[in-house]
């Protein structure tokens, strides 16, 4: 029985050019839009702001549009300054997802987080914001691109892979001070109050769609690195082929992400028997690429 998993990659490959281009650039001006009515609405300002974000009382009444306006208040509730911050960058995690992916798997990536959190909020009966899914979209771009420089406040550079860490361990903080606060509060009787749980719903997303791939962002130190006398066996053996280097010195380089042994240490890489040519891939492609047969 074939994996789904890998067929839904192969799927998402094979239409990427698929579904709304430039997602994140929509959603960055929906969250203009609302701002400006937050703004030239004197009489009652956070009119359209009440009437766009995620309430579970007025979603079981019908108003089903609050289950996908929700990310347009990122905005409002973050502040102009801050707000458009994030905003920008987002749009940037976007701009690099969608040329990495293509457009269809960040249009999935994005509305499948969305559907998650929705679910867990109404079955939990709390209240979702937008932030745990883009952050989701941030973790997604650390993991594609561990070493890219960032820097934070347009000063000090850091790894992507290294904000990425901080994040999650923040996050991890987060859920466990949940808990803790659940527990303390807790009368016999009474419903948990489970909003803690959103940010795990948020990383689920996040692990279904990268799986292995999430090692990228652990410490070089950490993850296996191949000795050169396993390589060599590898190469012997047939199953990498010992190709010319190129002009960055790369010997190996993933067809579908572009990724190398020197961008990438630890990556292993393979030969598609099936693909015209000598096309190389990466241990996270070999099985979910469309075959190359011209």
């Amino acid at each position: 029985m074939k994996n789904p998993i890998v067929q839904m990659h192969r799927f998402l490959y094979k239409n990427r050019n698929r579904g709304l281009r430039n997602l994140m650039l929509y959603v960055a001006i929906g969250n203009v839009v609302v701002y400006l009515l937050y703004l030239l609405n004197q009489s009652n300002p956070l009119f359209y702001y009440y009437l766009l974000i995620f309430d579970r009382a007025s979603i079981l009444r019908g108003e089903v549009w609050r289950l996908i306006t929700y990310p347009l208040t990122y905005l409002v509730e973050t502040g102009f300054l801050w707000g458009a911050i994030g905003l920008f960058f987002y749009y940037w995690c976007g701009q690099i997802l969608e040329q990495y992916w293509g457009t269809l798997r960040l249009n999935v990536y994005y509305f499948s987080g969305i559907l998650l959190t929705d679910l867990a909020a109404l079955l939990l009966r709390a209240e979702a914001g937008s932030h745990y899914i883009n952050l989701s979209l941030f973790l997604a771009v650390a993991t594609v691109l561990p070493n890219e420089m960032v820097r934070i406040y347009f000063v000090i550079p850091v790894k992507m892979k290294w904000l990425g860490l901080i994040d999650l361990i923040l996050t991890a903080v987060g859920v466990v001070s949940g808990i803790i606060v659940m527990v303390r509060t807790l009368e016999p009787g009474t419903f948990p109050y489970l909003a803690w749980l959103l940010p795990v719903v948020a990383l689920l997303n996040y692990v279904l769609f990268f799986g292995k791939q999430i090692t990228n962002l652990l410490p070089d130190f950490i993850r296996w690195h191949p000795t050169q006398k396993s390589w060599k066996r590898a190469v012997k053996q047939g199953t990498v082929y010992n190709a010319p280097r190129a002009r960055d010195g790369a010997r190996f380089r993933c067809t579908v992400c572009g990724r190398t042994e020197i961008s990438n240490p630890g990556l292993e890489f393979r030969y598609c028997s099936k693909c015209a040519g000598y096309r190389c891939y990466c241990q996270d492609h070999i099985n979910n690429h469309a075959h190359i047969t011209e």
